[in-house]
């Protein structure tokens, strides 16, 4: 049998970078792997846009902008591989000079997230409301990018003020706003953030009140997982189970491709969740994850109903 052909696209981090080395390949599959959509910060969002709009037969996509797309008919299907992820009171950030002490002065502020329904966005507005009071209609949102496509289907409900930065309409502009002080906080994922001289994070101390979140809800933020386009599995049904193998494998070989500060936040993870992650819906932290996403979906009034989970995914890559 001909090997078939794939393009997906994807980030290269620790859990991927097997399947771009070729250390890890897929059964039957010839796995071209783009990694470069766009410059700069935009480079998540316009692959999320690629895959969506099928340029490419899938890969590593916003589990908000997946399920979004599902709803409006676009036929993408998932897999339990979750490729981002991490724990999120990090991403709250502020000038350096800020009186802000605690997330709950958020309420009236300037706010910027990179999109309004994006999924980082939606774990940080759900954390916000929920464990400290801000509700999203007291917060004046600035946002770099346009929601992929979904946002003239299903724009945010209107009490909510979402506003676009000044041009030019960039997340590296947003940051620039909040160093000079004319947006209150940025509510971003970037790492690069926490070594900016002229920012600070709300939670100094993340690490504890992240620790806290998951002992309270049991939920880790999840962010991305992987997709592929329907009619492709329709057509070759084994591509389901060779893609989620090699992504399995990939994930058990990412230690050897993590540096060292990487290793200890990996042990870290693994300490305050009692395991390893797993892909998987039947056994770990995944699903609890994935329904805490939706439910803050709907706080949010970005979606209208919660979908069925198991509709969400290719159902011969459920089992454990």
């Amino acid at each position: 049998m001909n090997p078939i052909s794939l393009t997906l696209g994807f980030n290269p981090a620790p859990n991927t970078k097997s399947l771009i080395d070729g250390s890890v390949r897929p059964k039957g599959i010839e796995l071209r792997v783009q990694t470069k959509f766009s410059e700069g910060f935009d480079n998540v969002g316009a692959r999320h846009r690629k895959i969506i709009e099928g340029a490419i037969d899938g890969g590593e996509l916003s589990i908000s902008s997946f399920i979004l797309a599902r709803l409006r008919g676009v036929r993408l299907r998932a897999f339990p591989v979750f490729l981002s992820r991490r724990f999120r009171h990090r991403c709250f950030h502020c000038p350096a000079n800020s009186p802000l002490r605690d997330p709950s002065e958020l309420a009236g502020k300037k706010v910027t997230v990179h999109r309004y329904n994006a999924t980082t966005p939606v774990w940080l507005k759900g954390i916000l409301q929920n464990e400290y009071g801000v509700k999203p209609e007291t917060v004046e949102w600035y946002v770099a990018e346009p929601d992929i496509a979904e946002e003239s289907l299903h724009p945010p409900p209107p009490q909510i003020r979402v506003r676009f930065i000044p041009p030019p309409c960039t997340r590296e502009h947003a940051i620039e706003l909040l160093e000079k002080g004319e947006l209150d906080a940025a509510l971003e994922p970037y790492q690069t953030l926490s070594s900016n001289p002229r920012l600070r994070l709300i939670f100094p101390d993340y690490r504890k009140v992240e620790e806290e979140f998951f002992r309270r809800t049991g939920a880790f933020p999840i962010n991305h997982l992987l997709v592929l386009r329907e009619h492709i599995a329709e057509a070759h049904p084994w591509i389901v189970e060779s893609l989620l193998t090699a992504f399995r494998e990939a994930e058990a070989l990412a230690e050897r491709y993590r540096n060292e500060e990487e290793k200890q936040e990996a042990a870290w993870e693994r300490k305050v969740m009692g395991e390893e992650f797993s892909y998987s819906l039947k056994k770990g932290c995944a699903r609890r994850s994935l329904a805490t996403l939706i439910e803050y979906q709907i706080q949010q009034g970005i979606l209208d109903s919660k979908p069925e989970i198991e509709s969400l995914f290719f159902s011969q890559a459920l089992d454990p």
